[in-house]
C-alpha cells in the first residue's frame, strides 16, 4: 500500500502576496426573496408537461441504446476502453462552485479533509455546521436564501480556460449540478437553475465554447442522487423522496429548500435520466463524470443507461469516458475501483485499492488545500507549497494516474489569488519538465528513495524525476540504458556524462555549473530522460 496524497507541506511559496481571509456573513439589510411557484403549484401547473416530456426523451434514449453497439448493462459497460488521450491529459481543472461557495466554510473532518460544497445540507444536520451558520448567517436563512446571492458576477471561463492551459491542464470539468439539485445551465426538467434563477443566464455553455477554441476537453460533473427532491405519490400527492430512495411526507419547511423542483413520479425515469441525456445531447462532453451514487444500486441509478446513451452519442466521432461512481451493486457494494473508464480516488479514499487495479486508469481528486469547495478559511499557512505540489503530482502520475486538481471559485466565480498562483508555478514546471508527464506510462519500478520513474508509450524511454537537487552525481539501480544512450536534463540542451557497472547500477554526473541553483532549469524535481 502507498499513500500518494497525504502530503503536508503547506505555506512555504509566495508569501509575498498578501492573502488575508475574509470571513462571508449575511449582508446587511438582507431581505429574503420570495418565489412565486410553491412545489405544490409547480406540480399542478408544470408536472404533466414535464413527465410528458421526459417520456419523448427516454424513447429516444431507449431507442438509440437499442441500435447503438453500447448497451445498458454492466457487461456492455465494461467493455469500453479507456481514451488515449485521457491516459496521455494527465492533468485536470475540477472546478468545485455552486451555492455553497457563497457560504464558503466547512468544519475539518478527521481525514483532514473540509467538504464546502456539503454546506446546504451540513446547515441543518452537522452540529458544527449548524452552530456556525446560526452565528453567521442567522437561524430563518435558509438554503434556497443563497440562490439570489450567486449572481456570478466574476465569473469568467475564457479566463479560467487560459488558466487552465497556462497551468498545463488538458481538461476541465466543472460541478454541472450538484446534490442540491441546481444546475449551472438552463434545463428543460427544473426551474432551479442558473437560466431561471440567481445569475439567470447560461454559464455552462460559454466555458464549453472557450474549451473548444482552446482544444481542451470538456467534462460534465453530475449528480445522480439529491439530498431531497419533490415526488408525487399514487395518491396524487405530494412526498419527498429522500438521499438513497427512502420518502417522508411533504411539510411546509422544505419550501426554502426545494426551490424551483418540478415534482415527478419517478425520481429517475422522469427526471435523472433526460435531463443528463438532454445535457449530453446540447453541450456534446467528453467525460461523463459521476457522483453522488454511493446509497443506491446502479440499477435504480439508471447509470448504465446514461453512460450508453453517453458512448453511443459519441461512437465514430470521438473517443469519450466515464468515470467509475456508477452505484452499487446488487449485493450493495460500491462500484467504484471496480467499473468504468478512470477509477477516482479522492483524497485519501481508495489509496489502498490502487496496487490491485493492474494498471486501469486512474484519477486523483484534490486540491491545493484540504477543501472540496471555496473556504474562506484557505491562506498560505494550510495549502500545499509549490514544491510539494510538485512532488505528489509526480506521485501520482509514476503510479499510474491523472491529477484532476479541484479548483474553488469563490461565491461570484472569481479565482482565489492564492489558487492562480500555485498553477502558474506548477505550469512554468510543466513547461521544463512536461515531457516526463504527458503521454507516460508506468515504469517496472514506480519510486526508488527521491526518485519517481516514467516511462514513455513506446518502453524507448526513461523518466527518472528526482524530487531534490541530487549533487554532483545522480545514482540509479532501476535504470539499464541502451549503448550509446544519450541522457538530458530536460530543460538542458548538452548530454550529460554517465556510466553503467552491473552491481552498482546507473551513474549520472552532473556538471559544475548545474551545482549553482541559478544554472538548473527549474526550481524542484529535475526530471533525467534515459534512452533505454
Amino acid at each position: 500500500m502507498f499513500l500518494i496524497l497525504n502530503i503536508q507541506g503547506y505555506g512555504q511559496d509566495n508569501l509575498s502576496v498578501p492573502i488575508a481571509p475574509k470571513q462571508n456573513r449575511i449582508p446587511e439589510k438582507f431581505i429574503p426573496k420570495n418565489y412565486n411557484n410553491s412545489l405544490e403549484s409547480l406540480k399542478e401547473n408544470f408536472s404533466k408537461q414535464m413527465m410528458k416530456q421526459a417520456a419523448k426523451q427516454d424513447k429516444i434514449v431507449y431507442e438509440v441504446n437499442q441500435k447503438g453497439k453500447w448497451k445498458a448493462t454492466a457487461e456492455s459497460i465494461d467493455s469500453h476502453q479507456t481514451p488515449e488521450w485521457l491516459q496521455d491529459a494527465k492533468f485536470g481543472m475540477f472546478i468545485d462552485w455552486g451555492l455553497w461557495s457563497v457560504a464558503g466554510w466547512a468544519p475539518k473532518r478527521s481525514s483532514g479533509a473540509m467538504y464546502p460544497d456539503w454546506y446546504e445540507s451540513n446547515m441543518y444536520t452537522d452540529s458544527a455546521t449548524v452552530k456556525y451558520h446560526e452565528k453567521n448567517w442567522g437561524k430563518a436563512f435558509d438554503r434556497d436564501d443563497f440562490i439570489p446571492l450567486f449572481t456570478a458576477s466574476t465569473y469568467n471561463p475564457e479566463s479560467l480556460v487560459k488558466m487552465a492551459n497556462e497551468a498545463g491542464m488538458k481538461y476541465i470539468i466543472p460541478f454541472c449540478k450538484h446534490h442540491s439539485g441546481f444546475c449551472l445551465w438552463p434545463s428543460s426538467y427544473t426551474h432551479r437553475d442558473a437560466g431561471e434563477m440567481g445569475p439567470k443566464k447560461d454559464l455552462i455553455k460559454p466555458l464549453v465554447e472557450s474549451c473548444k477554441t482552446h482544444g481542451m476537453k470538456f467534462g460534465f460533473y453530475f449528480s445522480i442522487e439529491e439530498w431531497e427532491y419533490p415526488t408525487i405519490n399514487e395518491n396524487g400527492h405530494l412526498e419527498i423522496r429522500q438521499w438513497g430512495g427512502k420518502t417522508k411526507p411533504y411539510t411546509k419547511d422544505l419550501e426554502k429548500k426545494l426551490t424551483g423542483k418540478i415534482a415527478v413520479k419517478d425520481f429517475t425515469q422522469d427526471y435523472i435520466v433526460p435531463q443528463a441525456t438532454e445535457f449530453i445531447d446540447k453541450y456534446d462532453p467528453d467525460i461523463l463524470w459521476y457522483d453522488g451514487e454511493w446509497d443506491d444500486t446502479a440499477i435504480n441509478l439508471q447509470s448504465y443507461t446514461i453512460a450508453a446513451y453517453f458512448y453511443n452519442h459519441a461512437q465514430g466521432r470521438k473517443d469519450v469516458a466515464v468515470n467509475d461512481r456508477y452505484g452499487l451493486d446488487k449485493e450493495g457494494k460500491t462500484l467504484r475501483f471496480r467499473r468504468g473508464d478512470i477509477f477516482t480516488s479522492e483524497f485519501h479514499e481508495n489509496d489502498d485499492k490502487l496496487d490491485k487495479i493492474n494498471g486501469h486508469a486512474w484519477e486523483a481528486n484534490r486540491g491545493i488545500s484540504q477543501s472540496f469547495g471555496y473556504n474562506w478559511q484557505d491562506t498560505n499557512d494550510n495549502v500545499i507549497s509549490t514544491s510539494e505540489f510538485v512532488k505528489m503530482f509526480v506521485n501520482i502520475v509514476s503510479h499510474g494516474g491523472n491529477l484532476l486538481l479541484i479548483v474553488n471559485l469563490d461565491g461570484q466565480g472569481a479565482l482565489p489569488k492564492l489558487q492562480e498562483n500555485r498553477l502558474k508555478d506548477i505550469g512554468k514546471w510543466l513547461q521544463i519538465n512536461g515531457e516526463g508527464i504527458y503521454g507516460t506510462r508506468m515504469y517496472s519500478t514506480k519510486s526508488e528513495g527521491q526518485i519517481s520513474y516514467t516511462q514513455s508509450k513506446d518502453h524507448k524511454t526513461v523518466f527518472a524525476i528526482s524530487s531534490e537537487w541530487p549533487g554532483k552525481k545522480l545514482k540509479l539501480e532501476s535504470v539499464t540504458p541502451k549503448e550509446g544512450s544519450k541522457i538530458y536534463l530536460l530543460g538542458i540542451k548538452k548530454d550529460l556524462k554517465w556510466h553503467y557497472r552491473q552491481k552498482e547500477g546507473l551513474t549520472i554526473e552532473l556538471p559544475d555549473n548545474l551545482q549553482n541553483k541559478p544554472n538548473r532549469p527549474c526550481d524542484f524535481a529535475y526530471t533525467f530522460k534515459i534512452s533505454i
